[in-house]
């Protein structure tokens, strides 16, 4: 089942508005921006703010303030990145597809494993490019997704129709991070794991991190499904 959304959080806006999110302009692209980094946020405004058919409606720090923002206004395009705090990217953009389906979605992100991108793929988004990706490419794939194309990986379209499976290998964790995983399956709390192993929050979120990365998952749900698989 989706997760229960929080009560509604205070959206941050570009562009001041009478409501908590902006009227699409004539002949523009109205475009939610996704990213719990305020850096990648940052740069994706400039990139976007001076294009005359783009209008970045709003841009939020996690997946529960976009929920809340769909009941009030329908952009045409959202980018998301993958792992977001609260709810994670492939769910978001589940839940998007589910309620409003016309809507377009495009991944940028920094986890290029080919599963993951093909996650992204199954999830229903129409696009996914690496954060490496130069201005150029950024606004092309945008023009190129609302006009109704998909922008892939061509290997991405080719392990898709073979239906290879990703092996994960467990010899690529530390016994910390194995450790970890095995609190995590058992429902514990980042900070309630930092007081069973006696160190700080933080360090336990930057191996939760590097354990996501490492095995190219996107949710604690293929996180715990990976522990089981692997005697965890």
């Amino acid at each position: 089942m989706f997760p229960v959304i929080p009560p509604e959080p205070q959206v941050s806006l570009l562009y001041p508005c009478s409501t908590n999110v902006c009227m699409k302009a004539m002949d523009q692209y109205q475009i939610f921006v996704v990213d719990d980094h305020q850096l990648f946020l940052d740069g994706m405004i400039r990139i976007l703010e001076d294009e005359a058919d783009f209008a970045i409606a709003a841009f939020f720090n996690n997946g529960n303030e976009v929920l809340h923002a769909l009941n009030r206004t329908i952009p045409d395009l959202i980018i998301l990145d993958v792992q977001m705090s609260g709810i994670d990217g492939i769910s978001l953009c589940e839940e998007v597809k589910r309620r409003f389906p016309e809507i377009k979605v495009l991944f940028i992100s920094m986890f290029e494993q080919s599963n993951v991108i093909l996650n992204c793929k199954t999830a229903g988004a129409e696009g996914f490019l690496p954060k490496t990706s130069d201005a150029a490419i950024v606004k092309d794939t945008i023009r190129k997704i609302i006009r109704g194309e998909t922008v892939y990986l061509k290997n991405t379209e080719k392990l898709e129709k073979k239906k290879v499976i990703f092996p994960t290998s467990i010899f690529l964790l530390s016994n910390r991070e194995k450790e970890i995983i095995r609190l995590i399956k058992s429902g514990n709390t980042s900070k309630t794991i930092a007081d069973i192993l006696s160190i700080s929050e933080y360090t336990v979120q930057t191996h939760r991190k590097n354990i996501f990365k490492k095995l190219g998952l996107v949710s604690m749900s293929e996180l715990i499904a990976f522990a089981y698989d692997n005697g965890l």
